[in-house]
């Protein structure tokens, strides 16, 4: 790769929300409403009806998301899950929280997501899941 890969830039991302996030974090405080509370149901509420589902689960991080699916896929001690070292820690995380191991699979140049044809080679009797991971390279 012959460009370097840019860091995230947080304040960039935030500040054409910045009064929108001062709000939610102030009526966050106002309700002493630090985890769970009104807002996260309201969130639930709006995004199972944005993408047509009868329900939503709102998790702490995508981590912890990940982590679940595993559990709720039945993935567990002595399994292995194909994923790529591209992504950000977590992925790999969810795995071995679970007991399963990662199998680490290369990504294509073109779209920085897993090679398919990797993948074919990887799978095993032992493969539960395929997890893709989200490329960490991010442009602004």
């Amino acid at each position: 790769m012959s460009e370097p890969i840019p860091y995230f830039d947080l304040p960039a991302q935030i500040r054409s929300l910045r009064k929108d996030l001062d709000a939610a974090i102030a009526r966050s405080l106002d309700n002493c409403s630090f985890c769970l509370g009104p807002d996260v149901i309201q969130f639930e509420k709006d995004f199972a009806k944005y993408v047509g589902a009868e329900h939503c689960v709102g998790f702490n991080s995508g981590t912890s998301a990940l982590h679940v699916a595993m559990i709720i896929l039945g993935v567990g001690t002595g399994d292995e899950v194909i994923t790529t070292p591209f992504t950000f820690v977590a992925t790999s995380w969810a795995i071995s929280y679970v007991g399963a191991k990662p199998v680490y699979v290369d990504i294509e140049d073109a779209t920085f997501n897993l090679d398919p044809k990797l993948v074919e080679r990887a799978i095993t009797p032992r493969t539960k899941a395929i997890m893709p991971g989200a490329p960490v390279r991010t442009v602004f």
